[in-house]
């Protein structure tokens, strides 16, 4: 029997969203890292995250696979094919477009409150505080960004998760299975789905946005 539609929405959803957390924390670390660097020396580390983002996710789905599968370095883990492979390669396609979309209006941000936190003779960690506390429309654009990215994500999906039934189909892998097979009504609905999601999350967090830069 197939597996429901609304099991591969929310396994989708699910993956989706644990790739896109991963992503918008590790890039938020590592921005904050480059922003304490010297300007020359972040912007050239930013030009290879900047550049990762072009790579074809299929490239990351082969060298995911190269990590789990059963001869690979994390063969003994067994994550072939399982929810948690397509995480890690939906997270590592994610990754470099979360650092490059949080790093350019961070960097503005920190500059002004570095100097004036320097000027008022405070720690100089108080202005990563500052910055933090008045980006929160730009980390939510980075976890939307992230999302948006995992959630449409194929090559990744299908080499490491293998669009099994039950266990690691998502709506991206269940798309290209039925229209294969011509069932074109079950591949445009799900279709539907998948934006409806996307442009939902985007319109939903945006107004969220807003609502915080109106408090703060």
């Amino acid at each position: 029997m197939p597996e429901p539609l609304h099991a591969v929405i929310l396994r989708s959803i699910y993956v989706s969203s644990m790739a896109a957390l991963l992503a918008f924390i590790v890039g938020s670390f590592i921005v904050i890292i480059l922003l304490r660097m010297p300007a020359r020396v972040s912007r050239n580390v930013l030009s290879v995250f900047e550049g990762l983002v072009g790579i074809p996710p299929i490239v990351v789905g082969v060298f995911v696979y190269m990590l789990v599968y059963p001869g690979g370095p994390l063969g003994p883990l067994k994550l072939l094919y399982t929810p948690t492979a397509m995480i890690i390669g939906e997270f590592l396609v994610a990754l470099p477009l979360a650092v490059a979309f949080t790093y350019r209006p961070l960097e503005s941000l920190w500059r002004e409150l570095a100097e004036l936190v320097e000027s008022l003779g405070a720690p100089r960690f108080k202005a990563v505080l500052l910055v933090l506390r008045e980006s929160p429309p730009i980390l939510l654009t980075t976890y939307i960004i992230s999302f948006s990215r995992s959630i449409g994500e194929l090559g990744v999906a299908l080499i490491v998760g293998g669009g099994i039934d039950g266990v690691t189909n998502v709506m991206t892998t269940a798309i290209a299975l039925e229209t294969s097979l011509g069932n074109y009504e079950v591949a445009l609905k799900l279709g539907i789905v998948l934006v409806s999601i996307a442009v939902s999350l985007i319109i939903a967090l945006r107004l969220a946005g807003a609502k915080i830069v109106e408090a703060v």
